[in-house]
């Protein structure tokens, strides 16, 4: 039987013919850019030469420091240092202390200097180096111990041969005007730099619980101590009589009723009288008197101020160094003797500049004082120049008598100068000099 035949797959139907499409427009030519111009290339310029460079000035040299020339009067004897040293010089301002044996104590240049006179020129003898200065002087009791306090904040105390009697106690910073004083048990008095007093007894220690007398007042000045009672002035124009006991010092006197008042503060050492009374220089241009119990006796208005401190002759006279400095005229000053009695000024003696200088009085009633222009004054009893020396420095430091027939003060160029005087020795009755004494320890 014959297979039918496959069908045959049909024919796909034909394509619908497509559209004509519109033609696609041209794209318009394109300006071709026009090429940004390049900037001209630099013309070479020639290197300029290097100017040389200067050459550093050398450094010129330092002027090598001018050493004033000594000025030597016609009673000059000696002087320590033989000149002047160059440079700014720190001023000697404290009197020279002397122990019992003649020997002369002063501090210079950071250094404690013990001198003896041998064939009339000074020779040292030790230096104790402290590496500080000293606003204040040197101290020597009883017992030849001398004390110096210093703006390290330390007590120097020394025997005779310049050796420690025991380290350095740390007391703080003095005051300008203060000094140590020392009683007869070995103990010093320190004037704190917060007020009050500050106690070190013979083996060098200071109270645990602070100060001795505790106050809020500086005790700016030197003090002295009498039957017990250390009396010193304070910056409220108060002096202070404080009795010194083992634990706690006390103020004797009535401050309520005025007692021990002046009407500024007080800078000045206090002097006491044979019959136990006291005498100090106010600021405000006064000299009080006071009983030994505080009540005011007397005050004498002075002409300007005082920044010495009172000394009394043997008849009983007050004599104080005057500063004058009115506007309008040159600076002047005056030594002033005040009588024992009626309290009146007696005399005046002009000198050449104001007087910082704490008289001293010899044994034949002769006053000794510098000014501020570098001149020593030797005045007689009745206010007559007996000499008068100029030295090249101003004279701020009290005047002594070191030894028979010499006078000797502290110049503002850092020398001691001793001149030939007629006093043998200071007064033995009065007051002769700042703290009475040639140790000027302030115990009487």
């Amino acid at each position: 039987m014959q297979k039918p035949a496959a069908p045959k797959p049909a024919t796909p139907p034909a394509a619908k013919p497509k559209p004509p499409t519109a033609p696609s427009p041209k794209p318009e030519p394109t300006k071709p850019a026009k090429p940004k111009p390049q900037p001209a290339a630099p013309e070479p310029v020639a290197p300029k030469p290097e100017k040389p460079r200067p050459e550093k000035p050398k450094p010129k040299p330092r002027p090598k420091p001018v050493r004033p020339e000594p000025v030597r009067p016609e009673q000059f004897a000696w002087a320590f240092p033989e000149e002047p040293p160059p440079g700014e010089a720190m001023p000697l301002t404290g009197a020279p202390a002397v122990d019992a044996t003649g020997r002369i104590f002063i501090h210079l240049h950071g250094k404690l200097i013990a001198l003896e006179e041998k064939d009339a020129r000074p020779e040292v003898v030790w230096e104790y180096v402290t590496g500080s200065r000293a606003p204040g002087p040197v101290v020597v009791d009883s017992d030849g111990i001398l004390r110096l306090h210093c703006t390290d904040g330390m007590l120097h105390c020394l025997n005779f041969d310049g050796k420690q009697v025991y380290p350095p106690a740390p007391v703080g910073e003095p005051l300008g005007y203060a000094a140590p004083v020392a009683d007869l048990d070995g103990n010093t008095w320190i004037s704190a730099a917060e007020g009050g007093l500050t106690k070190v007894d013979a083996e060098g220690r200071s109270s645990s619980a602070g100060r001795y007398f505790r106050t809020r007042q500086k005790f700016d000045a030197a003090g002295v101590i009498h039957r017990g009672v250390l009396y010193i002035g304070s910056e409220d124009g108060y002096v202070f009589a404080v009795e010194l006991g083992d634990r706690k010092g006390k103020n004797l006197w009535n401050h309520a009723a005025e007692q021990g008042y002046t009407g500024w503060y007080i800078h000045s050492s206090p002097a006491i009288t044979t019959d136990g009374n006291v005498v100090v220089a106010g600021r405000d241009e006064h000299v009080y008197g006071f009983g030994g119990d505080g009540k005011p006796l007397w005050k004498t208005p002075v002409p300007g101020q005082m920044l010495a401190s009172p000394v009394i002759d043997r008849h009983g006279h007050v004599y104080v160094g005057v500063s004058q400095s009115r506007r309008g005229q040159k600076p002047r000053g005056l030594l002033l003797c005040m009588d024992g009695n009626s309290h009146k000024v007696r005399w005046q003696y002009d000198a050449a500049a104001p007087v910082e200088s704490t008289p001293g009085i010899g044994d034949d009633d002769v006053i000794y004082l510098g000014d501020n222009a570098g001149v020593i004054h030797a005045v007689d009893f009745a206010g007559k120049p007996q000499w008068t020396a100029k030295v090249g420095a101003a004279v701020r430091s009290a005047g002594t008598i070191i030894a028979p027939g010499r006078v000797a003060f502290g110049l503002d160029d850092a020398t001691l100068i001793a001149l030939n005087c007629s006093s043998q020795s200071l007064a033995d009755a009065g007051w002769p000099k700042i703290a009475k004494t040639l140790g000027q320890c302030g115990l009487v």
